[in-house]
């Protein structure tokens, strides 16, 4: 979740680095790449891909920071360009792809997030979670575009609606349609496994 003071810090990186310090680009990237790594993720549902497409994103970031005139936030610009490359990514490859959540709980040797199991479920415990994130994939999959990136932008990244609009370059009525139609679909889909499991 990005509070005020992450968004000034990020816009005062973005100062100093189109002020020549180029260093401070590398902090933008400390401060951005975990959230950002699942947020794409969380759309694609591939590690591999997902970390090729940040790292094209920085790097496109990188080339287009000079030009960056504060309209909206960096991570609201950083976020435009990341949806556009995963699209491009997404078409590239068809729509075959298996999507779910992602654990913050543990990162690899580059500091990102990855999906780790709870080893303390039972066995029969983690082959329903395995279940339920099948379920997921399967809903998320199903969705429009904006839908899924509504979604995951709302509650993967607990974004309010009115970042969410930002985001995706649409208005905020709009972007709480596009969550309210995912929500729905993602419930009809989930509520057979739901009422099984109480």
């Amino acid at each position: 979740m990005t509070t005020s003071a992450d968004t000034q810090r990020s816009l005062e990186c973005v100062r100093r680095f189109q002020e020549g310090e180029k260093a401070a680009f590398d902090e933008l990237v400390r401060m951005h790449q975990r959230q950002a790594y699942g947020f794409v993720y969380s759309l694609i549902g591939n590690a591999e891909d997902a970390a090729d497409i940040l790292q094209e994103g920085f790097l496109r970031a990188y080339e287009g920071l000079e030009r960056f005139r504060g309209e909206s936030g960096f991570k609201t610009w950083f976020y435009r360009i990341l949806i556009n490359l995963t699209r491009d990514a997404l078409r590239r490859r068809g729509r075959s792809r298996r999507l779910f959540s992602y654990s913050l709980d543990e990162e690899d040797e580059n500091g990102i997030a990855k999906s780790v199991p709870d080893m303390t479920l039972r066995p029969d415990m983690m082959a329903q979670e395995r279940e339920y994130e099948d379920i997921l994939s399967r809903a998320l999959c199903e969705l429009p575009d904006r839908q899924r990136e509504a979604f995951s932008l709302r509650y993967f990244q607990g974004l309010k609606a009115e970042e969410v609009a930002r985001i995706l370059g649409c208005r905020t009525p709009t972007a709480k349609v596009h969550i309210f139609r995912a929500v729905r679909h993602i419930g009809r889909i989930m509520e057979p496994y739901i009422r099984g499991r109480s």
